[in-house]
C-alpha cells in the first residue's frame, strides 16, 4: 500500500473500520462483471461481452456470486484489506465516508492471481475458500502485487 493511496482514501475508509481494526491496503478496482468499455456499436457490445467471460466462477450462493458488480453512480470503487476482513467499498466523494457493499473475513480470500492483460487495465482474480473466484480490473500491476502480498499468491 502506498502512502499516497492511504492519504487519498483515508476519509472515505476510516469511518468504516471497527474499533481496533487496521487498514492494510486499499486499491481502486473495477469488478469485471460490471465493467463496460466505451462506445455503443456492435464492436463495443461484443468486446464487453467477451471481457466478462470468467468474471465470476462459483455456484449460486458462493462468495464470488455475492461480490458486487460495481455498477452504480459511485465514482470510486475500492477493495479494502484490513487485518480482519476484505471489503468492497464505494463512494462518490472521497472526502466522505464510503459505503460497504460486501465484506468477508480476511481468511476467506485465499489468494490473488494476476491474469493476462488483454486491455489497458490490469486484471486479477480473487480466489475464495469455497473454491469460487471473481475477476477485477485495476489501473496498475503493482496494485495487484500489493494485494497479493497482503492476501497470498
Amino acid at each position: 500500500m502506498t502512502d499516497k493511496l492511504v492519504h487519498r482514501y483515508r476519509q472515505a475508509v476510516e469511518p468504516l473500520l471497527a474499533v481496533g481494526e487496521r487498514m492494510l491496503d486499499v486499491a481502486t478496482v473495477y469488478p469485471v462483471a460490471g465493467a463496460e468499455g466505451l462506445g455503443d456499436g456492435l464492436g463495443a457490445k461484443l468486446g464487453n461481452k467477451l471481457s466478462r467471460i470468467g468474471a465470476v466462477s462459483g455456484e449460486t450462493g458462493s462468495l464470488a456470486q455475492s461480490f458486487p458488480t460495481g455498477e452504480g453512480a459511485a465514482m470510486h470503487k475500492l477493495l479494502l484489506v484490513t487485518d480482519r476482513r476484505v471489503a468492497f467499498v464505494s463512494t462518490s466523494d472521497i472526502r466522505k465516508a464510503g459505503e460497504v457493499h460486501w465484506h468477508v473475513p480476511r481468511h476467506f480470500v485465499t489468494r490473488v492471481e494476476r491474469r493476462p492483460r488483454l486491455q489497458a487495465m490490469a486484471r486479477f482474480r480473487l480466489h475464495f475458500a469455497d473454491g469460487s473466484a471473481v475477476s477485477a480490473l485495476t489501473l496498475r500491476r503493482r496494485t495487484i502485487e500489493a494485494l497479493a502480498d497482503q492476501l497470498g499468491r
